[in-house]
């Protein structure tokens, strides 16, 4: 799996900072208990307690053990995967066992590394400080950036998340209403059900020139004209149009070589604030992916 500008950004958010040993597993053992750090000493009378791996976020990274120190570096190999290596380790042959005492692995929301018939669990004692990366909102455009308008115009929807028969996934308008035709036939759901189940396909999204995406819904059939005019008044709805009314719109905008748009949903991740920006990227097929991945949309 290659890793995006995020899974590196996150991982380098996740590692930098200090972490000591927690417990020790050995392979040995009966049940794979978790065994103290502090409990398990060698035959001098030392235990692992002494050892703090450091992590900054040049990549450069320190091992020490009382008034020792070692100096190295690290790398992001995979989604939960690290590698770090120390000069001093240049002695150690290569092999297995190099390779298990360099490698770290995410498990538990602790870092796992092998020493012969030992695993180390390391826990992170103290965070390390990682420059604050500017938010895609905070972002301004140069006038090159504000020339792209590719991305303006209507679209609908192509495919939507949706369950058919045993599958759940992305299908189109013909895949969604064959399954419905078969569950109606068979007395499985009624027409509201039926209805329902293909509303998300009557959606439309707006990029407008202005660096705004408007989300419009069919008006609903049984609505009045009264009942518009009161929703418009009381701000219900921002705005009716050819059968169709938007509740919003949301700021678009184009920078760092790709367009962007304003999702507005609060998101964390290990109790950490993440961007609320989601990129617009077109898939494989020619379709605009949006609403987090829920939807498919093709330009009308």
């Amino acid at each position: 799996m290659e890793l995006n500008e995020q899974d590196l950004r996150e991982g380098l958010e996740y590692i930098v900072g200090t972490w000591e040993p927690d417990y020790l597993v050995s392979f040995f053992s009966n049940n794979l208990e978790h065994i103290p750090a502090s409990e398990f000493k060698s035959d001098d009378g030392r235990d692992f307690t002494a050892l703090k791996f450091r992590f900054f976020e040049d990549h450069t990274m320190t091992l020490s053990e009382g008034s020792q120190e070692f100096k190295g570096t690290w790398e992001q190999t995979a989604l939960y995967d690290y590698h770090y290596h120390l000069e001093a380790y240049d002695q150690i042959p290569d092999g297995p066992f190099k390779d298990s005492a360099e490698n770290l692995s995410v498990s538990d929301c602790r870092l796992v590394f092998s020493i012969g018939f030992l695993a180390i669990a390391l826990q992170k004692t103290e965070e390390g400080f990682v420059t604050k990366e500017p938010d895609i909102g905070d972002l301004e455009q140069t006038d090159e950036d504000r020339s792209h308008k590719e991305i303006v115009g209507r679209y609908a929807v192509a495919k939507t998340i949706a369950s058919v028969g045993d599958n759940f996934g992305l299908f189109s308008l013909e895949e969604v209403t064959a399954d419905l035709d078969r569950r109606r036939a068979a007395g499985e759901i009624d027409q509201s059900e039926y209805d329902e189940s293909l509303e998300m396909f009557g959606f439309v999204v707006e990029f407008t020139d202005d660096g705004q995406v408007i989300e419009w819904s069919p008006l609903p059939k049984s609505v009045s004209q009264k009942e518009i005019d009161e929703a418009l008044a009381a701000g219900e709805i921002k705005c009716v149009r050819d059968g169709f009314f938007s509740t919003n719109s949301r700021p678009w905008k184009y920078v760092k070589g790709a367009f962007y748009y304003d999702t507005q949903e609060t998101r964390e991740l290990f109790d950490k604030p993440v961007s609320p920006w989601d990129e617009l990227k077109i898939d494989e097929d020619g379709y605009l992916v949006y609403g987090s991945g829920m939807m498919l949309l093709k330009r009308i």
